[in-house]
């Protein structure tokens, strides 16, 4: 750990005054020798043991300054994303609460407590409590907990109002876009005390998307994508500026609404069949699934129905998009609109990316 500044500075001069005490009677040499290796003694120890931080300041996603006197060690984490991000950053021992969807997958989750369970094995006995999550909020469990920053949706105001004026740090999160993914794992970093992990994390991905967008380059026919967010309803899609946005743009593909000012919209039946994509990417969902849209008459004059090229992402972990796993949701479009340009071994490039984004095979 390199040291310098007010930190080395303080360090010396504690050690320089305690060797004031040792004297200096006469100017025999194994007597300066002796002071000297006192001198760096005492200012070794003092560093280690007067180890102190800068002050931490990240900007959360509503503007809002948030000020750590030192790293972050009891994080409460309300998000499943955000947790995720904690994770492969190697920072999970920090974690003393969580999202109650880890525990409860519900409708619109899959296998999230079966690798959350692989990662920790205090989620894996249930140890770490679920406190709440976008829905709801138990404050008063939460503040048993006493942890240093509470990590939530920036929406919640009511709650981070309360843990606000009883002084607790609290980081809003409300992802939108790429960019986004990765100024929550760069302020997570800084907030926990990662900040090279953080970085490698954030070099990784982005040296991943340049190879796909060197790709793209190469494609000519940029066939239109409609993506489904089917566990709501297959008439529900992301717009222009969302994630799912700029990974269809990014693989080479045109979003059949990306021309709409909204991250979230719910198309008419009419509206789709004029749009008529090429390519249907659907979200995971435990009550529609590709073979349902094939089957139903009101979608057969759709090209990507006539041609079969609908495709579903298998289950809500691995395909997170408001998390770096976002380039592996990347490669598994990229592949099912120009299987032809990206060559992936989708589940080789699985492994390979869960590996390396959490330290440790999960498959």
């Amino acid at each position: 750990m390199a040291v310098s500044g007010p930190w080395l500075q303080c360090n010396a001069e504690m050690g320089t005054k305690l060797l004031k005490r040792v004297g200096d009677r006469g100017i025999c040499p194994l007597f300066i020798k002796i002071k000297t290796i006192i001198f760096l003694f005492l200012t070794l120890y003092f560093i280690l043991i007067c180890e102190t931080y800068a002050e931490i300041k990240v900007e959360d996603f509503r503007g809002k300054t948030i000020k750590l006197s030192k790293p972050a060690e009891r994080v409460v984490c309300l998000i499943e994303s955000a947790l995720t991000g904690i994770y492969m950053l190697k920072q999970g021992d920090k974690v003393i609460g969580i999202s109650t969807n880890v525990y409860s997958e519900g409708y619109y989750y899959s296998d999230t407590f079966r690798y959350y369970a692989a990662l920790d094995e205090r989620i894996k006995s249930k140890k770490i409590p679920a406190v709440g999550n976008w829905e709801s909020v138990n404050i008063e469990k939460i503040l048993s907990l006493k942890p240093d920053l509470i990590i939530i949706w920036a929406s919640q105001k009511d709650a981070i109002q309360t843990f606000e004026k009883l002084g607790i740090p609290v980081y809003g999160v409300f992802i939108t876009k790429v960019d986004d993914v990765f100024k929550e794992i760069k302020d997570f970093g800084l907030m926990l005390d990662a900040r090279e992990r953080a970085q490698e994390l954030i070099g990784y991905v982005k040296k991943e998307i340049k190879e796909i967008e060197n790709i793209a380059k190469k494609i000519k026919n940029h066939k239109k994508v409609f993506f489904s967010w089917a566990q709501h309803s297959f008439l529900q899609t992301s717009c222009k500026g969302s994630i799912i946005d700029e990974i269809i743009s990014k693989v080479g593909g045109i979003n059949i609404c990306g021309n709409i000012e909204a991250e979230s919209q719910s198309l008419t039946m009419e509206k789709l069949l004029k749009l008529n994509p090429d390519v249907i990417i659907m979200w995971y969902a435990k009550a529609l699934s590709p073979e349902d849209i094939k089957r139903n008459n009101q979608y057969r004059a759709i090209n990507a129905v006539k041609s079969g090229s609908i495709y579903q992402f298998d289950d809500t972990f691995f395909f997170d998009l408001w998390t770096l796993k976002f380039i592996y949701s990347m490669k598994f479009i990229a592949k099912a609109v120009y299987p032809e340009f990206y060559k992936f071994e989708l589940d080789k490039e699985k492994k390979k990316t869960m590996q390396f984004l959490y330290g440790k095979p999960l498959i």
